[in-house]
């Protein structure tokens, strides 16, 4: 369990560290109120039993599962998230395909329109929206309980311990779909989501903080360093966080880039933005074969930070 000073999940910063996600033809419903953007729903209830269609169910999501081994190709992604489409318009309650359709967002936006922003921003922002939704959804599929605690008005943040190990990518696909996309809007949609966000991580690092990698230590270890001193912040509980991370998984290189963007300048530590930096670049693309696609996101990350580096962005 990870123990933190409550003020700390009360402020803003537990969203803003999420830096580190409707299926047509369903309407969408809002959830939350206040100012700027609301996260949607995918609206209904979710339809359970058997494939309309089985054959064309299993062909969807075997053409879905190949053509996302081959994400490293931009149209592949597209076409992935395309046929995961296909399939759960035939069978609602599949929530791995919802799983696979959260994932595959975030990596279209994170990969790809990241980089696009400037003449994609809605795009951007609705790549995410569609990762949470449908994470969202896949969490409702899997857990009934879960779809009526929601329909009666209650937080998924109070709901969120509901999910066991097999639901752990629901929640995780959820909490970074929506960070990244509250994150690209402003504070009013950060101090919404923040409490959360936290939650649900806290539940995947319950679950297993091997899940993904690490990700649960590497998120808490970016949380952690974001936060100024005054609101719960603490650098010593951020590097633990990161080498606990890169224990698990010494060769997931995202986790040198949080290390570079959020810890280094807090550090005041240029030699280190500049050896974790230099680790992603140095790493055969392929160094986890499974992820080539993200590590060559990655790689791109890094080039962006040493320009912010060199235009003045970090205070070292």
């Amino acid at each position: 369990m990870i123990v933190r000073p409550r003020s700390f999940v009360r402020s803003l910063f537990g969203a803003a560290l999420s830096l580190s996600l409707a299926a047509a033809p369903l309407a969408t419903v809002t959830l939350g109120a206040g100012c700027g953007a609301s996260a949607s729903s995918i609206g209904g209830g979710v339809r359970r039993g058997g494939a309309t269609d089985p054959t064309a169910y299993q062909a969807a999501v075997a053409a879905g599962d190949a053509a996302f081994a081959q994400r490293g190709d931009r149209a592949q992604l597209e076409a992935a998230i395309a046929k995961y489409e296909e399939a759960i318009k035939l069978k609602d309650d599949d929530y791995e395909t919802y799983e696979k359709l959260a994932r595959a967002n975030y990596l279209l936006a994170d990969g790809w329109l990241f980089f696009e922003q400037a003449d994609k921003k809605e795009l951007f922002l609705k790549t995410y929206e569609k990762g949470f939704q449908y994470a969202e959804r896949g969490l409702k599929a899997r857990y009934p309980a879960i779809e009526e605690r929601l329909a009666a008005g209650v937080d998924l943040k109070d709901a969120a311990t509901l999910v066991d190990k097999p639901g752990i990518g629901l929640l995780y696909w959820y909490s970074t779909n929506l960070g990244k996309w509250g994150n690209a809007q402003d504070i009013t949609v950060v101090l919404t989501y923040k409490d959360r966000i936290y939650a649900i991580m806290e539940q995947v690092y319950n679950l297993d903080t091997n899940f993904f990698w690490g990700a649960a230590d590497r998120y808490f270890g970016a949380y952690y360093s974001i936060a100024p001193s005054f609101a719960g912040g603490d650098l010593d509980r951020s590097w633990k966080h990161f080498e606990a991370s890169r224990k698990i998984a010494p060769d997931y290189i995202a986790t040198y880039n949080l290390i570079a963007e959020f810890y280094a300048p807090k550090k005041q530590d240029e030699a280190l933005f500049d050896a974790m930096t230099q680790k992603v670049l140095d790493a055969p693309v392929d160094i986890i074969p499974e992820l080539a696609a993200e590590a060559a996101v990655e790689k791109r990350k890094a080039e962006a930070l040493r320009k912010r580096k060199a235009d003045g962005e970090f205070p070292f």
